[in-house]
């Protein structure tokens, strides 16, 4: 997987997070939006949309087995033989290049970190939590970075191949915490080949940025897209200083999913723009409701906000546009956020 598909699988995982309801904060900071200009709200249940539609596609299954000749099962004489791959990626750039970090040097700290499993933690009803994803073979194992980070916290970066590619985990815990007490906040995400990793630390308006690749590589951090006086939107960037072999910076938190960025400069040359994955949800963000809305309610108020509004489905569904999105700057987007999330909760039952 090419650095540009891995960003399009983050896109694509924060698009998916917007259309389902209701929208969970930390899901929202996983997923790391790039873009939220078209947003999709279900005013009922996920579960309940995907059991119908199961149960739909269940009973076309059966009615086609009866009625259906072509659906009929074929002579094992006539059966085409099973396809099968025997092809693995190959280790990406980030799990062949040595430890970095502060614990770099902790053998058994890594090699406890690398045994530990991916889940993460426990549930309302104490159930261990996984993020998804094909399970990681500890067996490959590995991990890219380790280190206690400014703001009292320890991290640890992992790598594993993943069925037939790689993903990557990131485990975090209080400074000195042992592997035990280390928790997953963000695994199973698959990595390419010469992807990059940007992490912030999002518990309050400052944070840890940490950026990983291969070594030698420097890094810039823009914390939002700002408005000149001229009315012109501009990014400035400021460099990251260089830590236990990687950039490394307390920086401003995003005010809104798509406002920070972090460029990669490898030999002078400088990459596309990395989007950072957040530990959770900012105290800043705004709050959405965590259950289903009256969509008839949510409607008006969007519309009185200039967003263009689709209800679907008799109302079951509702779809917005930002049309000022893209002339717009991190701290208006966060402020009409903020008024987005008020029409949802005006529309609680």
């Amino acid at each position: 997987m090419t650095g540009d598909v891995a960003q399009a699988v983050a896109a694509r995982l924060h698009q998916l997070a917007g259309r389902a309801h209701p929208v969970d904060g930390s899901t929202a900071a996983r997923a790391v939006a790039v873009d939220r200009r078209r947003r999709r709200r279900a005013g009922r249940w996920g579960a309940g949309v995907l059991a119908v539609v199961l149960l739909g596609t269940g009973a076309s299954l059966a009615r086609s087995a009866v009625t259906d000749p072509s659906t009929a099962a074929p002579s094992p004489s006539l059966s085409p033989a099973p396809r099968t791959s025997s092809y693995a990626a190959p280790a990406p750039t980030l799990y062949d290049s040595p430890v970095r970090g502060s614990l770099a040097d902790d053998e058994e700290f890594l090699a406890a970190m690398a045994a530990t499993p991916w889940t993460g933690p426990a549930g309302p009803d104490g159930e261990i939590g996984y993020w998804g994803g094909p399970t990681p073979d500890l067996d490959t194992s590995r991990v890219v970075y380790a280190a206690d980070v400014p703001g009292g916290h320890r991290w640890a970066v992992v790598v594993a191949r993943s069925g037939t590619g790689w993903a990557w985990g990131w485990f975090t815990g209080a400074r000195g915490a042992e592997p035990a007490e280390m928790t997953l906040v963000f695994g199973s995400m698959p990595l390419g080949s010469r992807e990059r990793l940007a992490l912030i630390d999002a518990s309050a308006e400052t944070g840890t940025l940490v950026v990983l690749g291969e070594p030698g590589l420097e890094a810039e951090y823009s914390p939002s897209l700002d408005r000149a006086p001229s009315g012109e939107l501009v990014r400035d960037f400021d460099p990251l200083p260089m830590i236990d072999g990687v950039p490394v910076g307390v920086v401003p938190v995003p005010v809104i999913w798509s406002a920070g960025e972090v460029r990669v400069i490898v030999g002078g040359v400088a990459s596309e723009p990395l989007f950072p994955m957040l530990d959770g949800q900012p105290p800043s963000w705004p709050e959405y409701p965590t259950g289903p809305v009256d969509n008839a309610l949510v409607a008006p108020c969007l519309e009185s906000l200039g967003l263009r509004v689709e209800l679907q489905e008799n109302g079951a569904y509702l779809n917005y546009e930002d049309p000022s999105y893209s002339d717009s700057s991190s701290a208006e987007l966060a402020a009409r956020e903020h008024e987005i999330a008020a029409c949802f909760r005006a529309g609680e039952g």
